[in-house]
């Protein structure tokens, strides 16, 4: 049952008490090959005929009882189209359809050809729907019905690929468990197929058909959706090689949206995770209805004139617009992974950092871009992170001025372990004033499927020996504000999301205990680490000239360091392990009797905030 509700979140963000009662209920619609497909059809009072909007669904058509979608709730009869609500072969109502031997896209082909012999009908249907309802609107445009006028899908992609559920060849596992319990039954599948081999090859190149797409399309994506990747190269896709007629008809809405399905949150919703949007709430709903108006009721409503890409600016709370197929940023600024757990645009680091990954107490997954009922959705505080043994955290000084990003960040990391295999988990944040780590995005690779995820480019590590792996997180836009930190988390695990590493090299996805391993990310001059992010960012490696100029000297320091440039200096000085070692007010600092080593001096006062490595002898 929570299952259900579950899935009744995804599609409808009305909700009420009262119901609405199908115009026509449990209507057969006949397929090509002889079985039948049950629908509900809903039309408003008075209307003899209308446009239609098609919803095709393996989550019960009688959900939509409680309301329609894009904010029409119960309000059916005060809007002018008819809805065709239909189960899925195979669920629900049309559990007694054989589900040997056929396409989904050619099921909603008949049933687009059914609707247009209806007395009810005029002549156009649009069809709408999020996740998997917006994946077979896909399989259904690329059979090319005539009368298929256009397509709203929301948080979806046609596309079935390795990577899908592999990512950086790591299962994520808490999504499939979850398709399994929502009636797929896809696990027995995809755990037989763990490498990249020619099925998923086939799986991929057969469910790639940008080429096909011959309807204008609206597709809603959500920058906490696990799709969003995915959507955001289909997209790009569609505008460069869909129907050449239509190509310039795709638009892409991107909200600060989760997937939806699980919780409170929703591709829509005001609230999500611990972050709040009111600028975004229902605005897909509107860009809907707008869309639907102009194409299947020639509404003149300015419609054709909208940007083709309109994009949320998370962290700025903004809404951006772009005509341009793709808004990834051409250029990288490069943070690099330092000592003390710092994260700057030089190069300092003289050594690395060590952490536990221990199969038997994971990291926990908090938030993120997740689909299961057992995990919160959207951006939480990482904080309670920091306090485990079993992570790393490397972060900015504060930012002067805004910084943002556009595309996919990649962590380039040189790590070393005494396992033949581990994780990598990357997770990026923002660090606010008042120290709230808030997840925008995260990214994992399995170390063995660092050269590639055929069996053949299967390659275990040799321990102590440095391996360069590049950890890949999902597109977003994003700005840190100024006053803002940039931060990363690494780990081995993060649990129940992502399947746990055994480390021990054995067979993938089978029961054990597993190893612990003790994992080494190095930052030095022969082994750097950094992290690209998508951008030109003068304010992550410019100091502000509106700012004192501070020193430190001498350094390396034997008996005392000095601090020039701000009158009565805050400092505290942190060793290697991140612990602090001396802290206080003034400009001397006595060092004799500190242990010689490398050094973290943070000095602050008079508006301005330092960090500087420091060596003492």
């Amino acid at each position: 049952m929570r299952l259900l509700l579950l899935s009744a979140a995804l599609i409808i963000s009305a909700s009420s008490f009262a119901q609405l009662t199908p115009t026509f209920d449990n209507i057969s619609i006949p397929m090509r090959d002889g079985e039948v497909l049950s629908a509900d059809v809903y039309i408003p009072a008075g209307a003899d005929s209308c446009e239609v909007i098609l919803i095709q669904t393996p989550y019960n058509k009688n959900l939509y009882e409680v309301g329609m979608p894009m904010g029409i709730g119960l309000n059916l009869d005060s809007q002018p189209y008819a809805f065709v609500i239909v189960d899925w072969r195979g669920f629900y109502g049309s559990s007694g359809a054989n589900t040997s031997n056929f396409e989904r896209g050619e099921d909603g082909y008949d049933i687009i050809d059914w609707i247009v012999q209806q007395p009810w009908h005029r002549d156009r249907v649009g069809t709408w729907g999020p996740s998997a309802l917006g994946g077979v609107q896909y399989q259904t445009a690329r059979e090319q019905h005539p009368n298929h006028t256009c397509a709203v899908p929301v948080v979806a992609h046609p596309e079935q690929a390795y990577d899908t559920y592999f990512y950086g060849g790591c299962l994520e596992e808490a999504r499939l468990n979850q398709l399994d319990a929502l009636g797929y039954g896809l696990s027995p599948v995809i755990l037989a197929n763990p490498y990249f081999n020619s099925i998923w090859q086939f799986s991929a190149s057969g469910s790639w058909y940008p080429q096909d797409i011959h309807i204008p399309t609206l597709q809603i994506g959500g920058w906490y959706d696990h799709n969003i990747s995915r959507m955001m190269d289909w997209y790009e896709a569609c505008r460069n090689s869909a129907l050449p007629s239509v190509q310039d008809e795709q638009w892409l809405l991107v909200g600060p949206w989760v997937h939806g399905g699980t919780g409170i949150a929703f591709v829509g919703s005001s609230i999500q995770g611990e972050l709040t949007y009111p600028n975004a709430e229902y605005v897909n709903n509107d860009m809907s209805l707008d869309f639907f108006d102009y194409y299947l009721l020639d509404a003149v409503n300015g419609w054709d004139a909208t940007d083709k890409i309109t994009y949320y600016n998370m962290g700025d709370d903004n809404w951006l617009s772009s005509n341009n197929a793709t808004i990834d940023h051409p250029l990288n600024d490069v943070l690099f992974l330092n000592d003390a757990g710092i994260l700057g645009t030089n190069d300092t680091g003289v050594s690395s950092t060590t952490f536990v990954s221990d199969p038997a107490n994971p990291s926990p997954t908090i938030g993120g871009a997740t689909l299961s009922a057992g995990l919160d959705q959207g951006p939480y505080d990482q904080v309670s992170l920091d306090a485990r043994n079993d992570v790393i955290t490397f972060e900015s000084g504060v930012l002067y001025a805004d910084a943002t990003i556009s595309g996919k960040a990649i962590a380039r990391l040189n790590i070393s372990s005494d396992q033949p295999d581990c994780d990598i988990i990357v997770r990026m944040v923002d660090v606010y004033p008042d120290n709230r780590s808030m997840l925008i995005n995260d990214g994992i690779q399995r170390v063995r499927f660092r050269n590639g995820y055929s069996q053949g480019d299967e390659e275990f590590m040799t321990p102590g020996q440095v391996y360069t792996i590049d950890v890949e997180l999902p597109f977003t836009h994003y700005t840190w504000k100024a006053g803002h930190r940039v931060k990363i988390y690494i780990s081995g695990n993060s649990s129940i999301r992502w399947n746990v590493n055994l480390q021990d090299g054995g067979t993938m996805y089978q029961p054990g205990t597993g190893n612990v391993a003790n994992i080494t990310v190095h930052h030095d001059q022969t082994y750097p680490s950094y992290i690209h992010l998508p951008g030109s960012n003068s304010s992550l490696g410019i100091a502000n000239a509106n700012e004192a100029i501070v020193s430190v000297y001498p350094n390396p320091s034997e008996n005392q360091l000095f601090i020039d440039g701000i009158k009565q200096a805050n400092y505290t000085l942190v060793n290697a392990q991140g612990q602090i070692i001396l802290q206080g007010t003034g400009n001397k600092i006595e060092t004799s009797s500190i242990a010689t080593g490398w050094y973290l001096l943070n000095v602050s006062g008079e508006g301005t905030e330092k960090q500087f490595p420091v060596i003492i002898k």
